[in-house]
């Protein structure tokens, strides 16, 4: 009986273990840090019974007694590996739901990744110059013609003028 509530402590100990291994907020780690606590003095009280207890020479309803006891004891603690277990449940159902909305993060992150790699180039037209590309709507917007510049310098492999660009090109648009 004695190894079974040691067993049962123990486990509630791992129980925990695995709680605080989640890498929770600290107030649950704290909490469960003092729960922790409590369980280790528990265990120390119920040593020092369990081995007074072992010493002594029982009557019938001394035995009776203390069965009754620890048969409680062990029913507390069923309700609390419970109350444990569901915890730890409910904080999985949380982490499964958590990576869900990591994956459809990372989901619409590729997908923007990939919208701003298509908007990062503009094909020159003709009557095109580097003032009027960096102005459009689709570029920087009306106002911003002086960072025809940035245009410049992210293509200068190309552009040997900047004042004679060719219709047909491919030139690399920096985004903030």
């Amino acid at each position: 009986m004695r190894y079974f509530l040691i067993a049962l402590l123990l486990l509630c100990c791992f129980s925990f273990g695995l709680l605080a291994q989640d890498e929770y907020d600290e107030e649950m780690m704290e909490e469960e840090v003092i729960e922790e606590e409590m369980i280790e003095e528990e265990m120390i009280e119920e040593e020092v019974m369990t081995e007074s207890l072992a010493s002594q020479k029982w009557t019938p309803a001394q035995a009776d007694s203390i069965i009754n006891a620890l048969t409680v004891e062990e029913e507390n603690l069923k309700v609390q590996l419970s109350d444990l277990q569901e915890q730890i449940d409910a904080l999985q159902a949380e982490v499964s739901s958590s990576d869900a909305l990591i994956a459809e993060i990372e989901a619409e992150k590729a997908e923007l990744e990939e919208k701003l790699e298509q908007i990062s180039w503009y094909k020159v037209k003709v009557g095109d110059y580097l003032c009027k590309i960096a102005e459009s709507s689709e570029i920087y917007g009306y106002g911003k013609y002086t960072r025809w510049n940035d245009i410049y310098k992210a293509n200068k492999d190309k552009i040997g003028d900047p004042n004679l660009i060719q219709p047909g090109w491919n030139l690399f648009i920096p985004r903030p």
